[in-house]
């Protein structure tokens, strides 16, 4: 695959009809100078991602077969199985340049051994039998709903599931309970119902009709109801021009992270909003020691 230039990547487009194939190509025109940017490529096995149509029996074989499932965005009824990154018609281009945004983050920022964790929780959702199976859900949800993990309660709102769950990931690893919303009405539910040390936002949820990550910051931060109880709030989104950081300060977020998240700035924002992090945080003298001892068998 090429390399990424100036975090600039290349995009094929596989199947479509002459119009969407247009409006696609049009859009990451549009978009080339934010960052990452998109640039239309013909090539199935070369590019740096793929956006397929999922309702082509053809272009679905063809993607599977050249071993580019998972760094694919599907459009579609349906997706493959093992597939990371899919989304029902009508098609949003907008929200293709999130998802592709969110496989970047997956690609630079995990781990190998969170990559392998995000990707088999992803595939084992879809591993129901043949090549193709019906996830007629709005996102890969089904392995992600609910609270995971022991410690201290924390939030991620995130409509897109990979994004969703590399956070998820991370954050139980370094000892929270997350717990998950996929858009910004079933966050204000969870941020009512539960109480929480910290509240990861993206400013973007769903459709622009709903509440986006900037509107429950408002709300937690100025709104009575959560006076002495509101989170600490960290907008984590890829949105990273000077003014989308101002946006963020105005609405009252502690610590504003960029996508794809850099591991350091991810432990800067837990060192510095949550006093019980130092016993969990991975560079710590005493975790170090611990490691250690348990890298010696003690």
């Amino acid at each position: 695959m090429t390399a990424p230039t100036s975090e600039r990547y290349t995009v094929a487009l596989q199947g479509f009809s002459a119009f969407e194939r247009e409006t696609l190509a049009s859009f990451f025109r549009l978009a080339a100078n934010r960052t990452p940017a998109y640039v239309q490529a013909d090539d199935l096995i070369r590019s740096d991602f793929v956006v397929a149509d999922a309702d082509s029996a053809a272009s679905l074989q063809d993607v599977i077969e050249s071993g580019r499932t998972r760094e694919t965005v599907f459009v579609g009824a349906h997706a493959p199985q093992g597939a990371m990154a899919w989304l029902q018609r009508p098609i949003d281009p907008v929200h293709i340049l999130r998802e592709l945004d969110s496989l970047v983050e997956h690609r630079q920022s995990a781990p190998g051994e969170l990559r392998a964790a995000i990707a088999d929780d992803i595939a084992a959702t879809h591993e129901l039998g043949g090549i193709v199976v019906d996830a007629s859900a709005s996102s890969f949800g089904a392995f992600d709903s609910g609270e995971t993990g022991s410690g201290p309660d924390v939030l991620v709102a995130e409509d897109s599931a990979i994004a969703r769950r590399f956070l998820q990931v991370r954050l139980q690893q370094l000892g929270y309970r997350v717990h998950l919303a996929h858009d910004g009405e079933e966050a204000m539910t969870l941020l009512r119902r539960e109480r929480f040390v910290l509240a990861f936002l993206d400013i973007v949820l769903g459709p622009p009709s709903g509440l986006d990550g900037l509107r429950i910051c408002q709300m937690l931060k100025h709104n009575a109801e959560f006076a002495g109880v509101a989170p600490k709030v960290v907008m984590v989104t890829g949105l990273s021009g000077a003014m989308d950081k101002v946006r963020g300060s105005l609405a009252g977020c502690d610590a504003y992270l960029t996508k794809p998240v850099v591991e350091a700035e991810l432990l800067n924002a837990l060192r510095t909003l949550d006093p019980g992090f130092a016993g969990r945080d991975p560079e710590s003298p005493v975790s170090r020691r611990l490691e250690k001892r348990r890298a010696r068998g003690l």
